[in-house]
């Protein structure tokens, strides 16, 4: 790769699994945009988001802390969410100031951590193509504006700087819009597609509920859209599925207009593509259709892949251990541009660029704290090569899975005695994580308002009603 700076096209979706695409094994939908990045480029097989959740994941990505150390925790409203502090460097403060034409389009959502970025408008433009099966919020409407921004300033920038234009697309965050719409129907909606299977992790085995964390086994009472889908059956969540991969395809068209717009410039050639998601979706695995409080991978492994100039591609799949806070270090090793002095994630560029075999993390961890404040439910996951460790505080609750033999993660192994030495090597790392990056997890405190765990243990059981509404 040359000394010139190149350009960078940071291409994000809300809410998008990497299990829901093509490259990670889903044989349903087509998104032949999202495609052609990763068959042009590499893509790493297992990367995790630091948050299943819009803006503590967010604030992350632009940061490369965790959490914790952004202070941004939640969505906000009952939960306060203060400003990234002006000392903590972001991917936008520090490409601009090395002369950088940093620009930003669409959702932020950010919490003060896109500070750098000259920010456009987040208007809604009018759907004309959507259908009743199809319902359309502000998701895609505000999808639409971003798309006809990103375009417009790809096919008119003539300034000599290098440019890191970011197009932030809501879709298929519109799914959570559509369980709303879908609420009080009588009649299954019937779309023109092909719906897709159940998923194989739909049910646990018996008995298995219960050996779940308190926050997990109640989600419904936590998060309104969990409850909004205790009645329905099997037909209701293969479309769900049909409607989620509906709006994934949408943003996939979005995509291939921006990637025409790049293909036009003269200098598409010198132009890094990189191409990932804030988080991802349940995808109804467990009977489940929240982000919300759980750590399984249709939830917190998301798309991760990079294309274009220094990029030692071609389809190339990468494994090993990544997360959402090593793309703040591999941007700036990208561009020849010093790291922040603080910082938690490393650059993935020596295994982009060359044939080494994995990256260096040995695990990766997620966290979790509250949606919106009417229930706090703090945890955190430790996710090694092959095996997974959850802990909550309420009730000390604890996962153990082994992705090798059960990747739909139905069989908790907390409990088998075959499993107590890799239970405890994991929450000894756990806790030596916490002490390396001043996480104070084990002093936080957790909130659950019994009144609305109310009826017995099971999604499917749930009566009555749940935070937002329960809190209101």
């Amino acid at each position: 790769m040359s000394t010139k700076q190149k350009n960078i096209l940071l291409i994000i979706c809300d809410q998008l699994s990497a299990q829901a695409l093509t490259a990670w094994g889903s044989p349903h939908g087509s998104t032949p945009n999202i495609d052609k990045i990763i068959q042009n480029g590499v893509r790493f097989e297992t990367a995790y988001t630091s948050c299943p959740l819009c803006q503590p994941a967010r604030a992350s990505l632009w940061t490369g802390l965790y959490p914790h150390q952004t202070g941004v925790l939640s969505n906000g409203r009952l939960h306060p969410v203060p400003e990234v502090p002006e000392s903590v460097a972001t991917v936008g403060s520090v490409f601009s100031k090395a002369g950088y034409k940093t620009v930003h389009f669409g959702k932020q959502h950010d919490a003060g951590s896109l500070r750098g970025f000259e920010l456009f408008p987040i208007e809604r433009k009018e759907i004309v193509d959507a259908v009743p099966s199809w319902p359309v919020n502000y998701d895609t409407q505000q999808d639409r504006n971003t798309r006809v921004q990103t375009v417009e300033f790809l096919s008119s920038y003539a300034d000599p700087r290098p440019y890191l234009a970011v197009a932030d697309l809501n879709n298929p965050h519109d799914i959570c819009n559509w369980i709303g719409e879908f609420q009080g129907r009588k009649e299954l909606i019937s779309p023109d597609c092909d719906l897709p299977p159940l998923p194989g992790n739909l049910y646990r085995d018996e008995g298995q509920f219960e050996k779940l964390p308190l926050p997990v086994q109640y989600i419904c009472c936590s998060h309104n859209r969990q409850a909004q889908i205790a009645e329905w059956d099997e037909a209701r969540i293969r479309h769900y599925l049909c409607a989620y991969h509906h709006y994934i395809s949408r943003v996939d068209a979005a995509i291939g207009k921006i990637l025409a717009a790049l293909k036009g410039r003269s200098d598409a050639e010198d132009t890094l593509i990189v191409f990932t998601s804030d988080h991802g979706d349940s995808m109804c695995g467990r009977w489940m259709a929240t982000k919300h409080t759980s750590f399984y991978d249709e939830t917190t492994k998301i798309p991760l892949a990079f294309s274009g100039p220094g990029i030692n591609g071609h389809g190339r799949s990468i494994s090993g251990l990544v997360s959402l806070i090593d793309l703040l270090p591999t941007l700036c090793d990208y561009a020849g541009i010093d790291l922040p002095s603080r910082i938690n994630g490393c650059s993935l560029m020596p295994w982009i660029g060359d044939h080494k075999e994995k990256p260096p993390h040995t695990y990766v961890v997620c966290q979790w704290h509250t949606e919106w404040g009417f229930t706090i439910e703090p945890g955190r996951m430790i996710r090694t090569n092959r095996y997974k460790y959850t802990h909550y505080l309420e009730g000390n609750g604890e996962e153990l899975y082994d992705l090798i033999d059960d990747p739909g993660e139905l069989k908790n192994l907390v409990d088998h005695p075959g499993f107590q030495k890799v239970l405890k090597e994991h929450r000894a790392i756990l806790k030596e994580h916490t002490e390396i990056t001043n996480d104070p997890y084990f002093s936080l405190e957790w909130k659950a308002d019994e009144r609305w765990r109310c009826h017995k243990p099971g999604y499917r059981n749930h009566r009555g009603v749940a935070a937002p509404a329960s809190g209101n």
